[in-house]
């Protein structure tokens, strides 16, 4: 049978599923903003190169400078979601080279100081600060220093243009950094419900090592103190050595009596609290999860093998699919306790069931109760369903119990 995943191990392939998909869009943001890069500079050889500015093949080479550019501004934000900050400092710096070569090649354009700006949105989400204050105010006093060797020199739209760059960077570095924030915070919150799930799981482990402990150490102490006591008296008095090592017997039978009732309610499955752990882990994984029939009347054991259904039927919903929707339903009909798990994880062209040790302990803990249990593609997902005889004293639900009359014989 398999065993009860841990909040971790339930949520690990949902949830990392998901963090992969935040990552891709999150590069995704910003691989639109960064291949504004190659086409602003695009745009910017032909101007150059039209206006005689620069020959084509600087113009060209300031192209190819902006793709490798952009490239480099990729690497940095991968490096920051992945927070390797050697790496990151090696794009850095080669980034910022080439931001300089290109602005070499293209000279004082307006797509140029845009192209800038896009940089220097992704630069200062992995750089440190008192760096990026340095390099920002050369990126903001180069454009003057190179309009200063102008001998047309056009004051206000030199203005306005420096303007619209200074604005333009700050929107880019607010859009860049809102999405590294949801990342950031994904991340973080996936951190802390796998500290959360290991937390219980320690904790859960010393509740039961100090349960054993308080149950055992005083019996295993008789049980030393009376078998050495034992051990002294069987020569000098046999007859009280036997009636210690009968004491000791009695303690040792005592003391695996208890082990076997603690050991008892700790298998012991409660069916609503299942239901309910079972319900926020399929939610937190991303699957919308319904449960009707949550107050069915059921008895204790075939509480323990209804819980023990669900938990399966979830873990597989977990493990083995996709699913977006999980709904689980307990009836109880005149002659049985029906139970079902749908999911729509299951891809269309399906066919046949294999059986993991999974299923097939869980198919024999079902038998054991009376019961049947199935699992098979459905049209529009997989369903696994467990039947139960309502009257535990008839293990047939679809057979009514035998009449029997005075003198024994079934009618």
């Amino acid at each position: 049978m398999t065993e009860r995943p841990g909040p971790s191990a339930a949520m690990s392939r949902p949830v990392v599923r998901r963090l992969r998909l935040a990552r891709r869009i999150v590069i995704g943001s910003f691989a639109v903003a960064v291949v504004m890069i190659p086409v602003f500079n695009a745009a910017s050889a032909v101007s150059v190169a039209a206006n005689g500015h620069r020959s084509r093949e600087v113009a060209v080479l300031g192209f190819l400078l902006s793709v490798l550019l952009g490239w480099q501004c990729l690497r940095m934000v991968h490096h920051r979601l992945r927070l390797r900050a050697a790496r990151s400092e090696s794009a850095f710096w080669s980034s910022l080279g080439l931001l300089l070569a290109v602005a070499a090649c293209m000279d004082l354009e307006f797509l140029t100081l845009m192209t800038g700006g896009l940089w220097w949105s992704v630069a200062v989400l992995v750089a440190p600060r008192r760096r990026m204050a340095v390099v920002s105010v050369l990126l903001l006093a180069l454009p003057w220093v190179r309009y200063a060797t102008f001998d047309e020199r056009d004051f206000w739209l030199m203005s306005v243009i420096w303007g619209i760059t200074v604005v333009w960077a700050p929107i880019m570095l607010l859009a860049n950094h809102a999405v590294l924030l949801l990342w950031d915070v994904a991340n973080e919150a996936h951190a802390a419900r796998e500290a959360q799930a290991r937390l219980a799981v320690s904790e859960e482990r010393l509740r039961f090592a100090r349960d054993l402990h308080d149950l055992l150490g005083h019996s295993l102490s008789g049980v030393a103190l009376k078998s050495e006591l034992a051990a002294r008296l069987v020569r000098r008095d046999p007859e009280r050595a036997v009636a210690e090592m009968a004491e000791v017997q009695q303690v040792a039978r005592e003391a695996l009596r208890e082990v076997r009732a603690v050991v008892s309610g700790y298998r012991e499955v409660d069916l609503p609290a299942e239901l309910a752990g079972i319900r926020a882990v399929l939610s937190a994984g991303g699957t919308r999860c319904t449960v009707t029939g949550v107050d069915a009347d059921v008895t204790p054991e075939q509480g323990t093998t209804l819980a023990w259904v669900v938990r399966e039927g979830a873990t597989n919903v977990l493990r083995h699919s996709s699913a977006r929707r999980c709904d689980i339903t307990l009836v109880r009909e005149e002659r049985a306790v029906v139970a079902e798990i749908f999911n729509d994880g299951v891809r269309r062209g399906t066919e046949g069931v294999r059986y993991g040790n999974g299923l097939t302990g869980l198919t024999e803990r079902v038998a054991a109760a009376g019961g049947t249990l199935s699992a098979r593609p459905v049209p529009d997902g997989f369903l696994l369903r467990a039947v139960l005889p309502a009257d535990p004293a008839n293990p047939h639900p679809g057979r009514p119990r035998a009449e029997v009359d005075g003198s024994g014989v079934a009618a």
